[in-house]
């Protein structure tokens, strides 16, 4: 008889955490000769720039530079574009597992990796969910110990991960566990703001203002009082707007539009991005004293493919969620567990909602899930290789309109063309979509022929 997974939770032991050795970087030479880092957590940077967990001043060092995640008693490096490049000896490497004793040079500054005796990790919740939000493997459960300790604090928190890890999930289950749980949380989505109406949305419009006589018009930030504003995809936040963010951040305060008077707000604001903010703050496109203030504390969303092991878990919490009392069988669970969801948690909600459409007898079979995950095949130029030249955030762009015109295209092929039903699939604002379409140059394509 086939293994199933419904609407619930499985049973499994949680993990032991025990204690571990801390592996640490230290400045061996170099302008900040002496400096040391000690790597507790899933994920951290180092760089030039003072945004970084491990900060290098030296002028030969790209302003993020490095990206360092922990593995046991080792340290995983990931060179994330940097102009000078990242040394092992003569080699220099992309993405490397150091063991202690090892030494890398990036600019003028020699760092090697040892262990910290004083240093602790954090030891990861037992709990396997937090909010709306469930995983059992270590990410997760290290970000929900982290997520317990802040929640109940008056801090900025700025989430970072990839589109589609869950990122307002993290924020609401926030909200749900600070004193504010009972107050407003309101969404602001920085990527769909008009730019004509922009700062009268978030910040209200006086009566004279919009030549009326009725009320003034309330703002998401005066009706997020006694509660939380989350702010989506930061980064998109119009440089405008930006400064009058950031007054709200330090004297609590908003101005409407066509007022001169201030009025106060009592609000937390919670931040997301899938975005470098660092890079936008060398191009001057973001402010660095808005970054300080919005990532008083960071959370790390980790994306789908780094934690197969959660599947089953999200997939019975998606399917409870959407009021199914589908099963999953063994043969499709194996599937989606092996599938890399570049969509993440977003892209397998949207193929589970198909899935359990054509399950028979209340069970989502292999063949039901057949090809998913997989992606649009497209073109043959869409099939080709990444073209992975240039600098990273170049590159980085091109990959992510490749993935944008596959999966849209695939959206609106499985909705025949209703933008409405596809903007309720892929779970964002139908204008949004259809911009979307725009850029990427299907909105009134036949997709048949794509």
């Amino acid at each position: 008889m086939s293994r199933v997974v419904r609407g619930g939770t499985e049973a499994n032991p949680v993990m032991s955490t025990g204690t571990s050795a801390v592996p640490r970087l230290v400045a061996v030479s170099g302008p900040s000769a002496g400096r040391a880092f000690a790597v507790t957590r899933a994920t951290s940077t180092v760089g030039r720039h003072p945004t970084n967990d491990f900060v290098v001043d030296d002028p030969r060092v790209s302003g993020t530079h490095l990206e360092l995640a922990r593995v046991g008693d080792r340290i995983r490096v990931i060179d994330i574009g940097s102009t000078n490049g990242t040394w092992l000896g003569s080699h220099r490497v992309v993405d490397a597992e150091l063991a202690p004793g090892a030494e890398l040079t990036i600019g003028d500054s020699l760092l090697r990796v040892d262990i910290d005796a004083n240093a602790g990790t954090p030891p990861p919740a037992e709990r396997e969910s937090f909010g709306d939000l469930v995983g059992r493997s270590a990410a997760m459960r290290e970000l929900f110990a982290t997520l317990e300790r802040i929640s109940p604090k008056e801090l900025g928190v700025l989430i970072q991960g990839e589109r589609g890890t869950g990122k307002q999930e993290v924020a609401r289950a926030i909200h749900g566990a600070s004193p504010r749980a009972s107050g407003p949380f309101v969404v602001i989505d920085a990527t769909s703001l008009p730019e004509a109406l922009a700062e009268a949305m978030l910040f209200g419009r006086e009566a004279a203002a919009a030549k009326s006589d009725d009320e003034p018009r309330v703002g998401a930030f005066e009706a997020a009082r006694g509660g939380t504003v989350f702010i989506d995809e930061v980064g998109e936040l119009p440089q405008a707007l930006q400064g009058a963010v950031l007054r709200v951040l330090e004297r609590r305060e908003i101005v409407r539009v066509g007022a001169s008077a201030p009025v106060t707000v009592d609000v937390r604001v919670v931040a997301s991005t899938h975005r470098d903010l660092r890079n936008a703050i060398d191009k001057g496109r973001f402010r660095e004293d808005l970054y300080f203030r919005l990532a008083q504390v960071r959370a790390f969303v980790p994306p789908l493919r780094q934690r197969a092991e959660d599947i089953p878990l999200i997939c019975a919490r998606l399917l409870a969620r959407a009021g199914s009392d589908a099963m999953i069988d063994v043969e499709a669970l194996d599937h989606l567990t092996a599938m890399s969801w570049p969509g993440n948690v977003r892209e397998l909600n949207n193929v589970l909602l198909r899935a359990g459409a054509l399950a028979q007898g209340g069970v989502i079979r292999r063949q039901d899930v057949a090809g998913e995950g997989e992606g649009f095949r497209g073109t043959q130029g869409e099939r080709s290789a990444l073209d992975l030249s240039g600098k990273f955030g170049d590159a980085k762009d091109r990959a992510i309109e490749r993935f944008e015109r596959a999966y849209l295209a695939l959206l609106m092929k499985r909705c025949q063309g209703n933008l409405s039903a596809a903007a309720r699939q892929a779970d964002v604002a139908r204008h949004h979509l259809r911009d979307l379409l725009k850029k990427r140059g299907l909105y009134g394509v036949s997709l048949d022929e794509e």
